[in-house]
């Protein structure tokens, strides 16, 4: 048999504000990979870090 590969939820989307594309499954980000070098989803990160604690 063939090696199981990680997934994550099917129909996830984008964390970036107003942002609607769908997540692969194998995409495990938060965001997608338009929005995910840029520096708002690092401080969107950090935001969420914060208020979890």
């Amino acid at each position: 048999m063939g090696i199981k590969v990680k997934t994550s939820y099917k129909g996830r989307r984008c964390k970036f504000p107003h942002c609607k594309h769908i997540l692969s499954i194998y995409n495990h980000e938060l965001f997608c990979h338009i929005h995910l070098g840029e520096v708002n989803c690092k401080q969107y990160l950090k935001k969420a870090k914060n208020n979890a604690t």
